[in-house]
């Protein structure tokens, strides 16, 4: 009974420093994923149908007047410094939208280090952390808020989807979707949530 016992012990400790071992990899990854890209997250005024549609319609205007900009850079560092030079006319040109529009309750543009839970594009999962964003605030900001990737480039001014072009496969390729990776994510959500 006693080699049992033994036995039983071991296989749970060596399961336990496996899963470990794998899940501190797991986690050095999500972090890397974490500090490679920069998310544009627009939350509404609030959550009436006028203000979700326009908060849609901004969306598309930022994406189609600096997407393109922040798109150019070669790293986070630079899409960082791009984006901060660029935040005063993120802020003047949004607020001038929504004005144009009939909504007169302004835009605040800024440059955040915020928390993000698991997310699914399509194609891609991004694991919960913290990442830098550009956030665009409606007004109070007390609706729901609409994100995507901006560097490298994943939005698109229609719709929050991945292009269909090389550029894109090669981002894809470098995030990876392996079977189990949302429990996986799920998991380190958890956890991280102890500290």
């Amino acid at each position: 009974m006693k080699r049992v016992l033994t036995s039983v012990f071991l296989a749970i400790g060596a399961a336990f420093f496996f899963f470990t071992g794998g899940f501190l990899t797991f986690a050095e990854n999500c972090e890397k994923v974490c500090s490679e890209v920069l998310r544009l997250h627009i939350p509404a005024n609030s959550d009436s149908e006028e203000d979700q549609a326009i908060k849609l319609r901004l969306r598309d205007y930022v994406l189609s007047e600096f997407s393109g900009e922040l798109g150019e850079c070669g790293n986070l560092e630079e899409a960082e410094e791009k984006a901060r030079e660029l935040l005063p006319e993120i802020e003047r040109k949004s607020t001038e939208f929504l004005e144009e529009n009939g909504f007169f309750y302004g835009a605040k543009a800024e440059l955040v280090t915020m928390d993000f839970t698991t997310r699914e594009y399509d194609r891609l999962i991004l694991p919960a952390g913290k990442y830098r964003a550009i956030r665009i605030t409606l007004g109070s900001g007390e609706g729901h808020n609409w994100w995507c990737v901006i560097f490298p480039q994943l939005c698109l001014p229609a719709a929050c989807e991945i292009p269909e072009n090389e550029n894109a496969e090669e981002v894809l390729a470098s995030f990876g979707k392996p079977q189990g990776i949302t429990l996986k994510f799920a998991i380190f959500e958890w956890f991280q949530g102890l500290f």
